[in-house]
Order: structure tokens, then C-alpha cells, then sequence
């Protein structure tokens, strides 16, 4: 059975749930709240992480994305 939430669901659809949307609001504050977040909104976040990473690289890490997912799948 594949995990209900992680890196793979779009920001949207995170959002949209009352679970991963709070874990989301509490731990990516600033991601969620910035102005290109409503842009993101059908990214995975491994799609928001890689791009993050060549914008503005050290923001968004690899390692980061990957305790994000294993946090997303406990939850």
C-alpha cells in the first residue's frame, strides 16, 4: 500500500488535506506563505525542491526534501 503522504503529491493537494496541510503550514511556513506559492500549488515538492535548489541553492535541500518525505509518511 503506497504511503498516503509524500514528496510525489503536489503543494495543492497537500494543502487541501486537514492533515499534511497543517503539518505543512507548521514546518514549510515560508514556502506555503510566499507569493509564488499559489504558482507551486500543482508541483510536487520534489519539483519545488529542484527548482528551488537552482534558484537559490542551499534554501531547499535534497536532505531536507528527504526528511520532509519521511516525515509526510509517518504522519
Amino acid at each position: 500500500m503506497p504511503d498516503k503522504y509524500n514528496i510525489e503529491m503536489t503543494l495543492g493537494d497537500l494543502l487541501e488535506d486537514e492533515v499534511s496541510g497543517k503539518f505543512l503550514r507548521e514546518n514549510l511556513k515560508q514556502l506555503v506563505e510566499s507569493p509564488q506559492a499559489q504558482m507551486a500549488m500543482g508541483f510536487s515538492l520534489r519539483q519545488i525542491q529542484e527548482y528551488a535548489e537552482q534558484m537559490a541553492p542551499g534554501t531547499f535541500t535534497k536532505e531536507q526534501l528527504e526528511e520532509l518525505d519521511k516525515s509526510l509518511k509517518a504522519l
